[in-house]
């Protein structure tokens, strides 16, 4: 009899653990419980520094309790509440079937919210497919240039932009990366939107600040408050010359050939949904090189140099420099490569806190 229980409870033991793995375990502790804290944060009022440790801690527990029970359904809520009760009266008069009772509530109340996010989650995966097939599969074919690019979302969507658009009758090819504030479906969603009306704005006109200026004027249209986008622009030639333009962007990192070193290249420019349309016109400047053999462009967002490691310490821009100078003989798809390795080597087992993009370009003739 007691072999039989010991394999019914293996069995249960396997049911439960199957597919477990440390790495699980530690993207639970570190990561998912982090982000359900930053959910429920803007909820708890902030630390009253007068009172004890041990009383600000009674009031986080509280404080937080109450937040996870408001975002609950109504009637969830209120099945919730019954269940404790049912909970606390068995325990009290030491009576089994209310606490079961109470268990089989909470079950089904789990059973209902893991549908929820089972059926969220498949939403996120139609987007997901949605926004990879709207991304470049390809770097672009451009004369005397060699080209890789990166994108990562921290999530299943990302609020990163990252685009090439060729103009073949004029010689041309725009570059564009950006970044909307924040992650998930509403930046993914504002990317879509960018992206759409940035393909109308490089038929209708010439210069990256005219793109730029009219991109504002109909992608703010609407824009919630909290939300803005950043966003640098190149317009590449066959002459191997370059015009880039930014609103509010990181600056791109122009690699020297010729002096083995690097120029960072910050020409004025806001971002947009901060300003009024004056204001933002007026900061913009377009600033124009000419290449030689050898030369590097490096175009990136936010989530590269931001990149944290566990005693969160920045990656930062120094370091891809670096990484840029000791590699520069090799080819762009080589450079990417590692960029990539010393991220990665970098952060360790840290999770990845935002979008990652860039857009590499090496001249090679």
């Amino acid at each position: 009899m007691s072999h039989i229980k010991k394999n019914r409870l293996r069995r249960i033991f396997e049911l439960y653990t199957s597919d477990l793995s440390y790495d699980e375990i530690e993207r639970l502790i570190k990561q998912e419980a982090s982000d359900v804290y930053e959910f429920f944060k803007k909820e708890i009022p902030k630390p009253d520094k007068s009172k004890s440790r041990f009383s600000r801690a009674l009031i986080l527990l509280k404080s937080l309790f109450n937040a996870f029970i408001l975002k609950m359904s109504p009637s969830r809520r209120f099945f919730y509440f019954i269940s404790l009760l049912f909970l606390v009266f068995g325990l009290l008069n030491e009576t089994n079937g209310y606490i079961i009772l109470s268990f089989i509530i909470i079950n089904l109340l789990l059973a209902f919210e893991l549908a929820d996010k089972l059926l969220m989650k498949n939403e996120f995966e139609v987007a997901q497919k949605i926004q990879e097939s709207l991304a470049p599969k390809n770097s672009p074919l451009i004369n005397n240039f060699d080209i890789s690019f990166h994108y990562e979302p921290a999530r299943e969507v990302g609020g990163d932009y990252l685009d090439f658009i060729s103009i073949p009758e004029k010689e041309k090819t725009f570059i564009f990366i950006g970044d909307i504030s924040g992650k998930g479906i509403a930046a993914a969603l504002y990317v879509v939107r960018v992206q759409a009306i940035i393909h109308q704005l490089v038929e209708n006109f010439a210069s990256l600040i005219e793109i730029i200026i009219n991109l504002r004027k109909y992608f703010s249209r609407n824009l919630r408050k909290e939300f803005f986008l950043t966003l640098a622009a190149a317009e590449i030639r066959n002459d191997k010359s370059v015009s880039i333009c930014r609103a509010g962007h990181n600056a791109a990192l122009h690699y020297k050939k010729r002096i083995m070193d690097i120029d960072v290249i910050k020409p004025g420019g806001i971002a947009i949904g901060f300003n009024d349309a004056a204001v933002f016109e007026k900061s913009l400047e377009e600033y124009e090189i000419k290449l030689e053999t050898g030369d590097i462009l490096f175009f990136y967002t936010d989530g590269i140099s931001e990149t944290m490691n566990d005693s969160k310490i920045l990656f930062g821009e120094e370091r891809i420099k670096e990484i840029i100078k000791r590699n520069a003989d090799r080819t762009a798809p080589e450079i990417k490569e590692q960029i990539l390795y010393q991220i990665n080597i970098f952060k360790g087992n840290a999770p990845i806190a935002d979008d990652m993009a860039f857009i590499l370009m090496k001249c090679i003739a």
